[in-house]
């Protein structure tokens, strides 16, 4: 495989890791025609992953825009190949140590083979891994998440003071609330995308937590969520890891702080339940 082409099939994994069932083995990706480009016709899965396929989270993505962004990708895909392909059919038989991924002529006959590595596939977004990070804290999360904001209904806004580690959350009624926190990330809607707080944030000990158990400097496989100082996402995904570092955390909730002009979101995790400031 030409080197340059590896981030794009990488990419383009992510996408099937979304769309298809967890667990899976093989999958066949039907592609037609269209004057906007390629589009994804069909989607069939075989092996484990159709029969048996294990739990998968909530991971809170678009399908179809995921299927949109799928099909991008391999319009870009075969832009590169110069007409070695230009329709067809997109075959990915994996296991834990690689990818093949095969590209058919409309006839069935062969046009392109590329194989992504075991490195390759340890640093994608969408893993495995992740998946069972995210599912087994995905209910204990709810359950925090509800509670938090049942007791933060009237929360009209907010102050953070990095000094005490502490935010400040005015009321609607009654005195303001307060409550130790840790900078989970700050997300940016406009640009998609997600920027851990241990990878900006100058706040020491706001952070170390957080960034204790995402171990970036241990780059464990298969969560690259965690050690990536940044990547591009949904917010619903980003919800996903926040609340799975919640539950890590043994925190309370996140608390959804928008920032002003426009400046993107804070996610906090609350570390204690909020109390009254008076």
């Amino acid at each position: 495989m030409a080197e340059p082409l590896t981030p794009l099939i990488q990419t383009l994994h992510d996408s099937v890791m979304v769309l298809a069932p967890a667990g899976w083995t093989a999958v066949e990706l039907r592609f037609v025609s269209t004057p906007q480009g390629l589009k994804l016709a069909e989607l069939q899965t075989r092996g484990e992953g159709a029969k048996a396929p294990r739990p998968k989270p909530e991971l809170h993505i678009d399908p179809r825009a995921e299927a949109q962004r799928l099909s991008e990708g391999v319009t870009e895909l075969a832009e590169h190949l110069k007409g070695r392909w230009t329709s067809g059919v997109v075959t990915i038989n994996r296991t834990p140590e690689f990818a093949d991924y095969k590209l058919l002529r409309p006839d069935g006959t062969p046009a392109w083979f590329t194989r992504l590595q075991k490195e390759h596939l340890d640093s994608l977004l969408m893993t495995d891994a992740l998946f069972e990070l995210i599912e087994g804290s995905q209910r204990a999360f709810h359950d925090l998440q509800l509670a938090l904001e049942t007791k933060l209904r009237r929360t009209t806004g907010f102050v953070f003071d990095p000094p005490s580690g502490q935010l400040m959350l005015h009321q609607a009624e009654g005195p303001d609330l307060h409550a130790p926190v840790q900078v989970i990330a700050q997300y940016y809607p406009d640009a998609f995308t997600w920027a851990w707080g241990w990878a900006y944030e100058q706040r020491g000990a706001l952070v170390e937590h957080v960034k204790r158990i995402c171990a970036p400097e241990v780059t464990q496989p298969g969560l690259s969520a965690l050690w990536r100082s940044e990547f591009h996402c949904d917010e619903g995904f980003a919800w996903a890891v926040a609340g799975s570092m919640v539950v890590s955390l043994g925190a309370r909730g996140v608390f959804r702080a928008e920032l002003p002009d426009d400046a993107g979101v804070v996610f906090f995790a609350l570390m204690a339940d909020p109390v009254s400031a008076s």
